[in-house]
């Protein structure tokens, strides 16, 4: 295990038998365990102990994890907390990260898993502790720079702002570093900037710094680089930068003291800003591959566990020419290589980068095409099926292929809302009606199924996100809504508990 400076670790889950098991778990890997039974415990155990790294279930009493998460951030943005989730709570993982999380355990919580994500988040804090001694020399290097620049020409102003460094190394480091180099008066104005920052707000010499990175109008409060020139201490902190193009970067501040050494005060202060944005999309990144993965791996399991069931069910039928067992097993076999190619496809879908190919299609043959796959499929399932076709909806532009998908997507729901619904056996109907609407084309599917509540209307797009357990992937509708935003198009959704849905899909005559 890589050393640091505190190896002390806060375990929080509301099960005893999981504490008592992941401390043994982490003292083996050389931590010191300091154990709570809820957040509200955390909290207290947190502002005692201030551990680097905290280990949290998501789902407690009291205060769950998320809460509890924001707590931490609130108190220690630079705290790596690892969520412990269950096989259900993927959709609250997402959540986590949106928070900060580092990473994410499922249980049960095997070693290995446990491990990389410890070492996921040392690697984190060794990181970031080399950026703080990078810039800690940094400002030595420029202290000294200066102190040795001013006794030899008596001007430390002009030796700070760079027009004494042009003979130097230092001048070509600071003006190529890829970060965001800023030299300040005590008015906060911009004296001098790299190339760096240059490039992503323009020349701002002279103008205040609060207004060139952050679009106000006055000094942000708890200003570091005001603290800086008052107390003639560097100050460290993250904020948001917004670019001249209106990009919000996320950045990582150092500001270093330029004292002139007559007057003894600090006479300029110069910050040093990473632009972290990069880093967040990696993170943003291995989370969805995690999520994805750990999401999948229940759902594919159990699909092979029902092609298991098919094939014994197929070989016991025809070493006992059972054919009716045979039938069956067929059936389930077919069934589920179906939905193993759905799930196939979807991951290839999410994965893969796609050449947008459009077309103009007459919108009551596209229709057709749509009914000509899903209206078998619904009718099997005993759902009364009803089109509704505006008399001329015209043509559109799109790519078919995909919008074929999307659609087929929401119907497919319809379908899983209404055989899911127990209250309403027989009486189940779905419409699609197709209408123009101003220069775009609505396409309505409505369906009296189970209905949804207003916290899976908000989630039901969102990557990974599923009420249907290992039923469903989580990509579907996530899909869904890419291929529609792509188009221009936009989605509502009206929906009561027990009372059905309607979906409303727009889409524009022109891409």
């Amino acid at each position: 295990m890589d050393v640091l400076v505190d190896n002390t670790v806060l375990l929080v889950d509301d099960e005893a038998d999981v504490r008592d098991v992941l401390k043994v778990s982490l003292e083996d890997l050389g931590y010191t365990v300091v154990c709570a039974e809820d957040g509200e415990e955390a909290v207290s155990l947190f502002k005692e102990h201030t551990p680097p790294i905290v280990l949290a279930d998501i789902k407690m009493p009291k205060m769950d994890g998320i809460e509890l998460l924001e707590k931490i951030k609130q108190m220690n943005p630079e705290t790596e907390v690892i969520m412990i989730t269950g096989h259900g709570d993927m959709n609250f993982a997402v959540r986590s990260f949106r928070f900060d999380a580092t990473d994410f355990i499922t249980k049960p919580i095997g070693m290995e898993p446990l491990e990389r994500a410890l070492k996921r988040a040392r690697d984190k804090i060794t990181v970031r502790r080399q950026f703080y001694d990078y810039t800690r020399n940094l400002e030595t290097m420029l202290s000294e720079k200066n102190r040795r620049l001013y006794e030899k020409t008596g001007d430390a102003t002009r030796s700070v702002s760079g027009q004494s460094l042009d003979t130097g190394s230092m001048q070509q480091v600071l003006e190529h570093l890829p970060c965001y180099i800023i030299l300040y008066d005590s008015d906060l104005r911009i004296l001098e900037a790299n190339s760096y920052f240059i490039e992503n707000f323009g020349e701002a010499n002279g103008q205040h710094c609060y207004t060139v990175c952050r679009r106000l109008e006055e000094p942000c409060p708890d200003c570091p680089v005001k603290k800086t020139f008052s107390r003639g201490k560097s100050c460290q902190y993250e904020t948001e930068f917004i670019t001249k193009d209106g990009r919000t970067r996320k950045v990582l501040v150092w500001t270093l003291p330029v004292f002139n050494t007559e007057a003894n005060s600090v006479e300029r202060v110069m910050s040093v800003a990473t632009d972290l944005e990069q880093v967040s999309e990696l993170q943003d990144h291995l989370s969805s591959l995690g999520l994805m993965m750990g999401s999948l791996s229940h759902g594919i399991k159990g699909l092979l566990t029902g092609l298991d069931s098919g094939m014994y069910l197929i070989n016991t039928g025809l070493a006992k020419e059972n054919g009716h067992r045979t039938e069956e097993g067929l059936k389930i076999v077919q069934e589920t290589t179906q939905k193993l190619k759905k799930v196939v496809l979807d991951i290839l879908f999410y994965a893969k980068e796609r050449e947008f190919k459009k077309e103009t299609l007459d919108v009551k043959v596209f229709a057709e095409d749509i009914n000509q796959v899903v209206e078998s499929k619904i009718r099997s399932h005993g759902i009364a099926y009803r089109k509704v076709y505006a008399d001329d909806p015209g043509t559109f532009e799109i790519d078919a292929n995909y919008m074929i998908q999307a659609l087929i997507n929401i119907l497919e729901n319809a379908i899983n809302a209404c055989t899911e619904d127990k209250e309403k056996t027989g009486h189940h109907e779905i419409v699609f009606s197709v209408r123009p609407e101003n220069n775009r084309v609505c396409f309505e599917i409505t369906d009296n199924g189970v209905g949804m509540d207003k916290e899976t209307q908000n989630n039901m797009f969102n990557l990974f996100y599923s009420t249907r357990g290992t039923k469903g992937t989580g990509l579907g509708l996530f899909i869904t809504r890419k291929i529609i935003e792509d188009h221009g198009g936009e989605i509502k959704v009206d929906s009561n508990p027990g009372e059905g849905t309607r979906v409303l899909v727009y889409v524009p005559r022109r891409v």
